[in-house]
């Protein structure tokens, strides 16, 4: 969702050079197959144990950058004390609506107010404007995501492998998000999608389900697999592969996660499950969709901030965990253009 402003500042090559430095393997993968820079550096903050992480952070310190930028939401104590560690002449980040000093915000010398009225994407574009000198509406918004060669080759065998280059229509779904912080409790049930996919196969013959599965997905993914032989896994396949796949999709349907904005990005027809986290800041984006949620009075519950997701009301995540099975099936089949009426 930060690709719109990187993309911004890339196409000033004369202006800007870019380092991009991520902590997740996917995001690296991601960030080097899209071009932005030649220079996308990976340290593992979560697994690399201190002395390695703070020597990775003394080399970038010696670079002696001009600016750095945190994206939005990185709404962290650590990661404003990484920018400050970096050292850059000029630091950029956000001030968030819950824990505004908690996470020390002033170690950056520009701060920005996060605006509850805009998308992930609008927050991102901020800083590019500021950097730029335009006006975020002047920039392009669209979301990036270009499949290598490679990628788009291993997508095809995969389709032609699995036997899913039929006419009728392939579904594919994420069933899981990033655990961190509690996340998983945003996530639909198994043995609602397992309903899901018998309801479209009963109402979409042929239909084709790729259920797309990474290095956290296994508890959530397993469990559907168990009850139903109708998917086809994509497990552990490069983000690059992913992303062909999910291009090649009729309709995408997942709860709140990466994939779903992946999806976005390629312009796949999205039905989104949403529960906690709220649409208005990272619904899919600038394609064809469908928010499917309960609309509780407690929703949406999620903000950004270091703590972990909790259901405040104590109705143990109802808002997800009761969403019913055939909203999603009508979202599905309206996008699918296969709704009555």
């Amino acid at each position: 969702m930060a690709s719109p402003a990187i993309a911004a500042l890339a196409a000033a090559p004369d202006r800007f050079r870019l380092t991009v430095l991520t902590m997740f393997p996917s995001v690296t993968e991601y960030l080097r197959e899209q071009g932005f820079t030649d220079d996308v550096r990976f340290v593992d903050f979560i697994r690399g144990g201190k002395p390695a992480v703070f020597r990775e952070l003394g080399r970038l310190r010696s670079e002696r950058f001009d600016i750095s930028v945190l994206p939005y939401p990185h709404n962290r104590l650590e990661y404003n004390g990484v920018a400050r560690v970096i050292g850059a002449r000029q630091r950029i980040g956000f001030r968030y609506q819950r824990q505004r000093q908690r996470n020390l915000p002033w170690l950056n010398q520009v701060v920005l107010e996060e605006d509850p009225t805009l998308h992930v994407v609008e927050e991102n574009l901020r800083w590019a404007a500021y950097l730029t000198g335009r006006e975020p509406a002047a920039l392009p918004d669209d979301m990036l995501f270009r499949s290598a060669p490679a990628s788009q080759a291993a997508a095809d065998e995969f389709i032609r492998h699995h036997r899913l280059g039929e006419s009728a229509p392939l579904i594919g779904m994420h069933p899981s998000c990033n655990a961190l912080k509690n996340q998983q409790n945003r996530c639909w049930p198994p043995h609602h999608f397992v309903q899901f996919i018998e309801r479209m196969m009963a109402q979409v013959p042929g239909a084709r389900f790729v259920l797309f599965e990474g290095p956290t997905d296994a508890q959530l993914a397993g469990l559907i697999r168990q009850e139903t032989d109708a998917v086809v896994a994509a497990r552990l396949l490069p983000v690059g592969v992913v992303a062909a796949l999910i291009r090649r999709c009729q309709l995408f349907v997942s709860n709140c996660s990466g994939l779903i904005h992946v999806a976005a990005a390629c312009k796949v027809p999205t039905v989104g499950i949403y529960g906690p986290t709220n649409p208005t800041w990272d619904g899919p984006w600038k394609t064809e969709s469908i928010v499917v949620t309960r609309n509780l009075p407690c929703s949406p519950c999620f903000y950004y901030s270091s703590r972990p997701l909790d259901c405040p009301a104590r109705l143990d995540y109802a808002c997800v965990r009761e969403l019913p099975v055939a909203a999603v099936e009508q979202a599905a089949l309206k996008l699918l253009k296969l709704a009555p009426g």
